[in-house]
């Protein structure tokens, strides 16, 4: 009876294991689904988000500056932008109106923008100005400038409220006027015509990434990365502007955008099938 059993056993045993090698596919066939697996996936294009609509809505520090668009110079041409070297950095004091002695502006530097308010006296050939940031930020400080009216210069001094949370800072600007220009920089391409594959595909990764902000920069972006900020600071064409420069971007450049991203995040993986 045990023998029996056995051999029973060892029959369905068999017989399972047969039939579960007859249901799997054939050596030729496994290799070909692996195949095109990996055809897929080499072909595979990124998700790329719209530029403009990235990140979300616009911010409301962004609608503030659109909001105070400088067009006008005031009676001594103090109102406007004022650009230079604000210690590693490069600082934007924007003064957009001045009334009953009072000055109001903002400054764009680093990424950040802070808003600045302040009292304003003539002096002579000289507009003093005695202005503050609002002072619920730690790197928060105090403006004191001068403005000469006939040499069209600024200059002063700033302090932070919190000795020691930062360096005080001295500083010279000139008056700057800022108008787009799609022809500047190193890659203007990437602004006035749309661009092709046979224009990027043999690009390095950091080139690439070059291109890209430079389109941001030419908008005016004021950027928070450090490397990317020196790099364009160093420009004689650009200013830092606007923190949100998305809503600005043209049709091409968007388009552009999106085929550099395109091969900014693939390059490192199939760096090989770009012709290198």
């Amino acid at each position: 009876m045990k023998k029996t059993l056995i051999y029973l056993s060892i029959l369905f045993i068999a017989i399972a294991c047969g039939s579960e090698t007859k249901e799997e596919p054939k050596e030729s066939n496994s290799k070909d689904v692996k195949a095109e697996i990996a055809v897929e996936t080499t072909d595979a294009k990124p998700e790329v988000m719209d530029p403009r609509t990235q990140g979300g809505a616009k911010s409301e520090t962004q609608e503030f500056i659109d909001e105070h668009l400088l067009s006008s110079t005031g009676e001594f041409g103090e109102l406007g932008y004022w650009v230079g070297a604000f210690g590693g950095n490069v600082i934007n004091i924007s003064l957009y109106e001045i009334v009953d002695g009072i000055a109001h502006g903002y400054s764009v530097c680093a990424g950040n923008f802070r808003k600045i308010e302040g009292s304003v006296k003539k002096e002579d050939d000289v507009l003093v100005f005695d202005m503050k940031e609002p002072g619920d930020d730690k790197y928060d400080g105090h403006f004191e400038f001068q403005i000469d009216i006939t040499g069209q210069s600024l200059s002063g001094k700033w302090s932070p409220f919190d000795e020691g949370v930062t360096d005080p800072k001295e500083y010279n600007l000139s008056k700057r006027v800022y108008s787009y220009d799609s022809t500047v920089g190193d890659y203007p391409e990437a602004s006035t015509r749309e661009l092709t594959y046979d224009d990027v595909e043999n690009m390095t990764g950091e080139e690439l990434s070059e291109m890209r902000n430079e389109i941001y920069a030419r908008h005016g972006y004021s950027f928070s990365n450090k490397e990317w900020r020196f790099h364009f600071e160093a420009k004689d064409w650009y200013m830092p502007l606007d923190v949100d420069v998305r809503e600005k971007l043209t049709d091409v450049e968007v388009t552009n955008i999106e085929l550099i991203y395109e091969y900014e995040m693939y390059y490192d993986e199939y760096y090989n099938d770009y012709g290198r």
